[in-house]
């Protein structure tokens, strides 16, 4: 008997241990469950939202050609044999860029009919603006007068920006060519510095060397003047060489001279310091010294410069110490001539306009002497070109818009449409050349439209002009109809720039380069003797974009690229390198068949094969890199809300029954529901991917199919458990019963759940500091109401007295709430609506004396331990 007992509890012991074993293991797979599904929702909506892109460190060299040949081939040459000296003739020895911060196309552009039909002489009957031209309206007349007198010399686009349109993002894109994401994924953890490859590295790259008795790369000379962020970018390549001129190192015979004057850039309500620091300073290189040209005109032009500066105490500024040598712009080695004679590049970047926008919006005439002084600064700098006898190129253009309030940053239209005019002291485009160009943009909208990949891009890739709306919707009629028609233009991507400046100065293409070269820039280029510019420059710069891809994708295995894509790209680039050996045996060895009429139709047909490769790669890209992914995105959130609903089911049947027997019921209708989910996410992502509306991979697709089809069907199961329903135990729960404790719990999540919603709306989030205290406010004053109720229902004792003593702390939260509230430090987009009492002034960045005042006395009141 005594056995038999023996063995009973010893079969009693092992049951229970190994019903313990079982609860701890189905305790970890429920956890693991929960951690996958919420790590896997995290996952896909950071693949979404997160955009992502590795950095390559690779750089192009001027010796080393982007081409694909077979060894042995003078393209394919490496840095030790027979080197070129430049990929592309270089057009212009030197180049003016001028960056008018937040120069919206429209700013840019002239209407007679805007002046005749809006001028102070009156208005058309019902319109919105009668006798009122807008404030940022024809105010840059030499733009227009000179692309009037000097068609062939000049030319106005529409300049692109990819969002985010903040300047370090822009100026990042505007030297690398690359697309903007929220990460970089690269060696680069110093926060804004560029290390990627760029065409001011390729500016100050020291030459290679010495081949066939020449220079194979000769160094530059390199100013910069104006806002700061630039230096933040590249510490390196902006490096002032001054002081390093006095030394015996020869600095200037190896990288050239360098001379960089920042200007701090975050005080939006100052229009004047950073402009006044730009104009002020390029006529030391613009015009000739005093010893040397003493010239009326050279001595009216300096005194309309000296105009320009709205800020007399500018000019004592060391910079115009003539006296003292070591202080001002010159050095032992370079000189005032020098300064003039020897630059070869220019940046120049005024902020006036943009701070306008921010500070007063762009409706304010404040916008309007800030564009009449660019102007001015526009037709002096082209004066001074005009009599350089060596090519000189201006680009003056925003690095974005701005929108109806003044702000950038977004994606709205008016935001990312910026301006961009390109004038030379040389004739760089023509009639005839416009005519080609124009050929070739449309052979190439049609080979991207007639693509299914391609006919899901944004318009602006697709088409090569555009109407300016912008400038058409500032006026229309009581009744809203447009007063007259929107002018036509050309229009290019931002990132365009870059190939189009490295080449045109005879610098090799960024290797990170997506931007396409401007066909006009290069259409005229057209020796008889020689290839097509155009042919030229658009073969090498598909190659060049063909080459980073092929890299990319080997240096990156999660690189994203589908293989329809890769595919597609290979095809596109194969078939027109193929038409491109089409061409060359057509022309044989006779230069003179090049005039033939249907060799140039073959030209124009082969350039717009390379020019679509190029804008397929940079479509598909942005859609990768720079659009966020809708369907990755509510994947995401949806498999985050299954996994918050999967653990409120798993609480709810754990208060009746244990952790293995729910494992039990709902473990294989889990297993099964993710498979089934994997496969129709996988049979739906290649119609997500197709229609444009996904770039997903197959591991996004069966990632997100796993998670959402598990978790729905773990739901499921526990929810139907008829035996035992998810929500028996409600009624029983305690902490349903109305109590003080109750009230304070539900309104302290219906706080926390208003707050958090706050931040999907923009308007919300830049009145935050408002929203904050109202729903603070609220949580105290029904802690105050409870407390009156606590009060109320009890006579004495302990009870009374806690309530009293909360009513008091209360009413005293809440005063002090109020008086906070009268402290205010306002962002930039409430300026216009909001007046800061924190600081001493609108502009100031110190405290009011009363502020301080009451901090002393805030010392002295506050105990110390």
């Amino acid at each position: 008997m005594s056995l038999n007992s023996e063995t009973s509890r010893s079969a009693k012991a092992e049951s229970a241990t190994s019903q313990a074993a079982l609860r701890v293991r189905a305790h970890w797979l429920v956890s693991l469950l929960l951690v996958a599904l919420s790590a896997a929702g995290f996952w896909l909506f950071s693949r979404g939202f997160l955009l992502t892109r590795m950095v390559l460190p690779d750089h192009s060299l001027p010796s080393v050609l982007p081409f694909q040949s077979a060894p042995g081939t003078p393209e394919s040459v490496g840095p030790d044999a027979a080197l070129a000296s430049e990929w592309y003739p270089a057009k212009y020895e030197r180049a003016i860029i001028l960056v008018v911060d937040a120069l919206r196309v429209d700013f840019a552009m002239w209407s007679d009919e805007l002046n005749s039909t809006f001028g102070t002489a009156g208005g058309v009957s019902g319109s919105q603006h009668i006798g009122r031209l807008m404030p940022y309206h024809n105010r840059l007349p030499a733009i227009a007068a000179l692309s009037r007198e000097r068609p062939d010399q000049s030319m106005l686009y529409r300049f692109r920006a990819d969002p985010p349109t903040t300047t370090l993002q822009r100026l990042k894109g505007l030297t690398t060519g690359q697309l903007p994401t929220f990460i970089d994924a690269g060696s680069n953890f110093a926060g804004s510095t560029v290390d990627e490859d760029n065409w001011l590295q390729a500016l100050r790259r020291p030459p290679i060397g010495i081949i066939n008795g020449t220079k194979a790369a000769r160094s530059h000379n390199l100013v910069f003047l104006g806002d700061d962020t630039w230096i933040s970018m590249f510490p390196n390549e902006l490096s002032d060489t001054q002081a390093t001129e006095t030394n015996d190192t020869l600095q200037k015979s190896r990288t050239g001279w360098a001379r960089v004057r920042p200007f701090p850039s975050l005080n939006v309500w100052d229009l004047d310091t950073v402009d006044d620091g730009v104009l002020s300073r390029l006529p030391m290189f613009l015009l000739p010294p005093e010893s040397e040209n003493k010239s009326e005109i050279i001595r009216k032009e300096r005194e309309q410069w000296r105009q320009l500066v709205k800020q007399p105490h500018m000019w004592e500024h060391s910079d115009f110490n003539e006296m003292t040598q070591a202080n001002s712009m010159v050095s032992d080695k370079v000189g005032h001539a020098q300064l003039h004679h020897e630059w070869d590049m220019i940046i120049a970047h005024g902020l006036g306009v943009d701070h306008c926008g921010h500070r007063f919006g762009p409706d304010h005439s404040a916008i309007s002497h800030k564009l009449a002084q660019m102007n001015t600064a526009i037709e002096l700098i082209v004066n001074a070109i005009d009599r350089d006898d060596k090519p000189t190129a201006l680009y003056v253009f925003g690095d974005h818009g701005m929108d109806n309030k003044g702000d950038h940053g977004g994606d709205s239209p008016r935001e990312v449409d910026a301006g961009l005019w390109i004038y030379s002291n040389r004739k760089w485009h023509s009639k005839e050349s416009d005519e080609r160009t124009a050929r070739v943009l449309r052979n190439a909208q049609e080979l991207i439209s007639s693509n299914a990949l391609g006919s899901s891009f944004d318009q602006d890739l697709k088409e090569s002009w555009w109407r300016n709306t912008h400038l058409s919707d500032d006026y229309k009629s009581a009744s809203g109809e447009h007063l007259f028609e929107a002018p036509e233009l050309r229009s290019v991507s931002q990132i365009d720039l870059v190939s189009t400046l490295s080449l045109s100065l005879g610098l090799p293409i960024p290797f990170n380069n997506l931007g396409t070269a401007i066909p006009e820039m290069f259409a005229s280029d057209n020796d008889s003797s020689a290839e097509w510019g155009l042919l030229s420059v658009l073969r090498l710069n598909a190659a060049q974009v063909l080459r980073y891809i092929e890299k990319y994708v080997s240096n990156s295995r999660s690189h994203g690229f589908t293989d329809d894509a890769l595919r597609l790209w290979n095809d596109m680039y194969n078939q027109a390198e193929d038409s491109y050996r089409e061409l060359a045996d057509a022309i044989g060895q006779n230069p003179k068949n090049r005039r033939q009429p249907h060799i140039r139709e073959l030209e124009e047909r082969v350039a717009a094969e390379y020019f679509a490769f190029t804008r397929m790669v940079l479509g598909s890209l942005r859609q990768m890199w720079a659009q966020f992914d809708p369907v990755l995105i509510l994947a995401g959130l949806g498999t985050l809300v299954l996994s918050i609903a999967a653990l409120l089911a798993l609480y709810a049947q754990s208060r009746l029954r244990s952790l293995d027997i729910i494992i039990a019921r709902a473990g294989w209708p889990c297993i099964s529901g993710g498979i089934a989910g994997a496969v129709v996410f996988r049979a739906l992502s290649s119609v997500f991917v197709s229609s444009g509306l996904s770039h997903m991979t197959s591991l996004d697709a069966t990632v997100a199919g796993l998670a959402m089809g598990a978790a729905a069907t773990f739901c499921v199961a526990l929810v139907s458990d008829s035996k035992a329903s998810t929500f028996a135990f409600v009624p029983q729960l305690q902490w349903l019963a109305v109590t003080p404790a109750t009230v304070l719990n539900v309104v302290a999540a219906v706080a926390t759940i208003i707050h958090c919603l706050a931040f999907s709306s923009n308007s919300f989030t830049f009145n935050e500091d408002s929203i904050v205290l109202y729903t603070v406010q609220t949580l105290v004053l029904a802690t105050s109401l409870l407390s009156v109720r606590a009060i109320l229902s009890s006579s004495a004792g302990p009870k009374r007295a806690s309530g009293t003593r909360a009513l008091v702390c209360s009413l005293l939260i809440l005063v002090l709430n109020r008086t906070l509230a009268y402290s205010t430090v306002c962002r930039e987009e409430q300026l216009s609506a909001c007046t800061p009492t924190f600081y001493g002034a609108p502009s100031a960045s110190i405290s009011t004396v009363y502020l301080a005042a009451a901090n002393v006395v805030m010392v002295w009141l506050v105990p110390s331990t």
